[in-house]
């Protein structure tokens, strides 16, 4: 089991990026989210795990060691996207070189099956692959190292809509049939729900609220509704998280199946409804 610990922790991390008073408990096997409406809080947790700053006050462990032992052997325990290269000529050297000399890498037609949903061959060269797929072959290199915790800043927002399918569902497994703890963090808001069982929402370099998700819960949206006779109460009881109230205008953070809130939105005084995919702003404003 692969654990993070953090107790009143503030901390300065060497980008001089900082955490305080924040306490969390991470255990695997788990994709978690990090919501914030800057990358601090994100940028911190990253160099907290790997030992890049100090603590200033409370108490750090991942797996049970403190920073010092992180500082030396955190490249046995984390697999940071960030700190993967592609070197050689062809893919399959790329996946030779990344993983040559890792104790317990994946072997190399193993990693190549791990490609297969990707569409992407063996022999093509490393300059013929477009971004997309240098950033998918990066991801797949970083499951390959098969470290405990995983880093993934915001490294799924750099695919496509397809790949960025494919590449959390394979990430969903690999964090349970390996027991890990998987860390991300992105602009959408979809992609967070999608793939995290938990979401932890920062502000600035505090720790405001954690949600965990469910299976089948959806994926929230921004409802805007203007007119009058919205029965706001109802609403409320069946998921949404008022944003803002106006005489002739409402906005709501809404949580769960639309269809099931359609019905509210059909009073003659409506005049019109927006439903759209919710922003972090509006995430962080509910939650």
């Amino acid at each position: 089991m692969s654990r993070i610990s953090l107790s009143n922790l503030t901390f300065e991390a060497k980008s001089g990026d900082q955490l305080e008073d924040v306490s969390m408990e991470l255990t695997s096997p788990q994709m978690v989210a990090i919501c914030s409406n800057d990358d601090g809080a994100t940028s911190s947790l990253e160099q907290l795990i790997v030992g890049a700053g100090k603590v200033l006050d409370g108490d750090v462990t991942v797996n049970g060691q403190g920073l010092k032992y992180l500082r030396r052997h955190h490249d046995d325990v984390i697999a940071n996207l960030a700190e993967i290269s592609l070197r050689g000529r062809t893919v399959e050297k790329a996946i030779q070189k990344a993983c040559r000399h890792q104790d317990g890498a994946l072997n190399l037609d193993a990693t190549l099956q791990m490609l297969q949903p990707l569409n992407i061959q063996p022999e093509t060269k490393l300059a013929d692959l477009s971004d997309n797929q240098q950033q998918e072959l990066k991801l797949i290199i970083m499951l390959a190292l098969r470290r405990s915790i995983v880093v993934l800043d915001q490294g799924l927002d750099k695919l496509s809509e397809q790949a960025r399918l494919t590449m959390g569902q394979l990430l969903k497994d690999y964090t349970q049939k390996t027991d890990s703890l998987v860390l991300f963090t992105s602009e959408n808001v979809s992609t967070m729900m999608r793939f995290a069982d938990v979401i932890y929402y920062f502000n600035g370099s505090h720790l405001t609220s954690v949600r965990a998700l469910h299976l089948g819960e959806g994926v929230d949206c921004t409802v805007t509704v203007t007119g009058t006779g919205l029965p706001v109460e109802m609403a409320v009881r069946m998921g949404a998280h008022m944003l803002e109230e106006a005489p002739n205008e409402t906005r709501f953070l809404y949580t769960g199946n639309i269809q099931a809130l359609l019905p509210l939105l059909e009073q003659s005084t409506i005049t019109d409804v927006r439903i759209e995919d919710a922003t972090v702003e509006d995430e962080l404003m509910a939650y």
